[in-house]
């Protein structure tokens, strides 16, 4: 597909999300702020690159039965331990683009040690490196503080951001991170995720992306992605990343 075509994909179900939506009990629906990763294997040999992605369930308020990339909200964990980290230039100056008064380098790193907490909690991935002073994280970081890890939020790179339409009863202001799947060491092939929040974790190839259920952002995020790796941008964090919302009731791309 081509930007464009992405972009009609995500106009025609923002259309198709706001046909569908119920009035919102108290007002409109808060949007909050959410970070995801996508873990990126180069090594496969066949179908292209390979990216981590796990099924939610049908009983999942927000993207049922659709295969996607670990991530979530932000939580209060996140913003607590954020006041310890700092992530590199580049990477800040991507997060910290067009966000509300008030937004800072703090929320920055809450957004990337979100990314790192919930692939952790729904893969069992523990993104990190070694700490001396680990013990005193939150216990949503007790995986990291066990093994005297600290998470590496200087291994990730913005990539991406989007605002979900109106019309889904959950909305997130969400930041896609990438990271090379040869940061893990070994790339395992089998996973024991600490929770159910996906039915089933997998690599996805690229030649295989047409056989799964992707929501229209995701497939516009990996589209984004594909790009960048062909040019060899894609863990540049100094390249300009896109920026999908409603403006004037139309879903809008722009570079941030």
């Amino acid at each position: 597909m081509t930007g464009e075509s992405r972009l009609a994909a995500l106009e025609a179900e923002r259309r198709r999300l706001s046909g569908e939506a119920l009035p919102a009990a108290g007002g409109d629906v808060a949007i909050r702020d959410a970070a995801t990763l996508i873990i990126v294997d180069e090594t496969a040999e066949a179908g292209g690159p390979r990216f981590l992605m796990g099924l939610r369930g049908k009983a999942h308020v927000f993207m049922a039965n659709r295969f996607v990339f670990p991530g979530g909200r932000v939580d209060p964990a996140d913003r607590e331990l954020a006041a310890r980290f700092s992530l590199p230039g580049d990477a800040g100056a991507r997060l910290c683009a067009a966000v509300p008064d008030g937004f800072t380098a703090r929320d920055a790193a809450a957004l990337a040690l979100a990314a790192i907490r919930e692939t952790f909690e729904e893969t069992g991935l523990l993104i990190g490196s070694q700490a001396a002073d680990s013990a005193a994280f939150p216990k949503d970081f007790a995986a990291f503080s066990e093994r005297g890890l600290a998470p590496a939020v200087d291994w990730l790179v913005p990539i991406a951001r989007a605002v979900t339409p109106e019309g889904p009863p959950r909305r997130f202001d969400t930041r896609f991170f990438v990271i090379n799947a040869t940061r893990l060491g070994a790339i395992s092939e089998n996973f024991d995720p600490p929770t159910d929040e996906f039915e089933r974790i997998g690599w996805v190839s690229t030649g295989s992306l047409d056989d799964h259920s992707l929501a229209p952002i995701t497939r516009t995020i990996l589209g984004d992605l594909a790009e960048r790796m062909a040019e060899g941008s894609w863990l540049d964090a100094s390249v300009a990343m896109p920026y999908y919302r409603t403006v004037d009731g139309r879903i809008r791309k722009d570079l941030i």
